[in-house]
């Protein structure tokens, strides 16, 4: 008995005094562990956008992109002061909603397959935007009405089309590789595409991305005395009457409001950076909605160490970098946030950081940071703001 009790007393000593048991396996059990996605060094490229500087939004736009609601332009550029068009609302909208994967499938099974030869006149996002249309119609975002509305083209605008698809066929009509019916086929391509630039690729002015916000927020109309603050803008008259009780509610809800001199400016534009800041007044209750999880607390201790994971692809044995993040939640619960960098991407976790102006990464969290951190439906933590 004695001997099994001296085992028991040096092992719990070896454990007590070996700094890689101390804190590696007392950091964990603390509360509730969250450890990061596999996917956040592409994100984090995605959301490296050379040309936000010091935007009035470069944090909401950051922060929507970290969630992947919004997307870069290509060449990491965002173009934050760039008109927002119809049907990128529409996909920002749909993303927000978290329907990105439903309406990308719908957009496949529309996809027809046209024979043009040689040539390509859609990419993927091209096909996708009709399922992202079709599933905004569905959940009420963009009524048939307003789409009739977008689509339809005034005789001028026909004729402008026509002369344009008239200049562009001729050089694939001389194309000797080309059959009379792939000729054809690039003519209709052609059509198609300008048909979009005059329709789904140009701007949505205010009012109208006010009606979106509020019907995919499914924000009850105000009518009646409570209509207040629509009548505080100067310009409440060129509202469009049956649109007032939901952009009374969407001011309520302090998503949008007027500018410093006291218009609304409904016909006014939106630029992709003001979107991006609509977005973020409206997104903890959609996330939340969504299964997300947000919580905010003080980080009260950091821990770095190696640890050594087996693969189970190769079965070797792979060092694992892992930083530990306790913190201690405004509710006085304590949570575990885990990163971890490997050469597997099985063992590489971590999660995007968005702190004092700029995008980093898990180790620019330190003790005594205030942390707002999101957790998705998942499990998993996706971003951080240290605020």
């Amino acid at each position: 008995m004695k001997k099994k009790l001296s085992f028991i007393c040096i092992l719990m000593m070896i454990i007590l005094l070996n700094p890689l048991f101390n804190e590696a396996y007392f950091s964990y059990g603390i509360g509730t562990d969250y450890e990061g996605v596999s996917n956040y060094e592409s994100l984090y490229k995605n959301c490296s956008f050379s040309d936000l500087g010091n935007h009035w939004a470069k944090k909401p736009i950051i922060k929507m992109s970290a969630l992947s609601v919004i997307r870069g332009m290509g060449n990491n550029k965002f173009y934050p002061n760039a008109t927002l068009t119809k049907e990128q609302a529409i996909i920002l909208l749909v993303r927000f909603m978290g329907l990105e994967d439903e309406a990308q499938v719908i957009g496949q099974k529309l996809m027809k397959e046209i024979d043009t030869g040689k040539y390509q006149f859609a990419s993927s996002q091209d096909h996708w935007v009709e399922g992202y249309i079709k599933i905004a119609q569905s959940k009420n975002i963009i009524t048939k009405k307003e789409i009739d509305k977008i689509v339809e083209l005034s005789d001028k605008q026909k004729d402008l089309i026509e002369d344009k698809v008239g200049e562009k066929i001729l050089a694939y009509a001389q194309d000797e590789d080309l059959t009379e019916a792939q000729v054809k086929n690039i003519e209709n391509s052609i059509r198609k595409n300008l048909e979009r630039d005059y329709t789904w690729k140009q701007g949505r002015n205010r009012e109208e991305i006010a009606l979106w916000i509020g019907r995919v927020l499914e924000l009850e109309p105000i009518n009646g005395e409570e209509q207040q603050m629509i009548y505080t803008m100067k310009d409440w008259k060129n509202i469009e009457t049956s649109a007032i009780p939901v952009i009374e509610a969407v001011l309520q809800k302090g998503i949008m409001k007027g500018n410093t001199k006291g218009y609304f400016r409904p016909q006014a534009s939106i630029a992709r950076g003001e979107m991006a800041a609509l977005l973020d007044k409206a997104s903890e209750n959609m996330l939340k909605k969504r299964g997300y999880k947000i919580i905010s607390g003080t980080v009260e201790n950091v821990e770095n160490y190696v640890t050594t994971e087996q693969d189970i692809v190769s079965t070797k044995f792979i060092g694992v970098e892992n930083r530990v993040i306790t913190v201690n939640n405004e509710d006085d619960s304590y949570s575990t946030i885990i990163a971890k960098k490997s050469s597997c991407k099985e063992f590489n976790k971590g999660f995007l950081v968005y702190k004092y102006g700029y995008l980093g990464l898990p180790r620019d969290i330190e003790t005594d940071d205030y942390v707002k951190y999101f957790i998705n439906n998942q499990g998993e933590i996706i971003y951080v703001e240290v605020e």
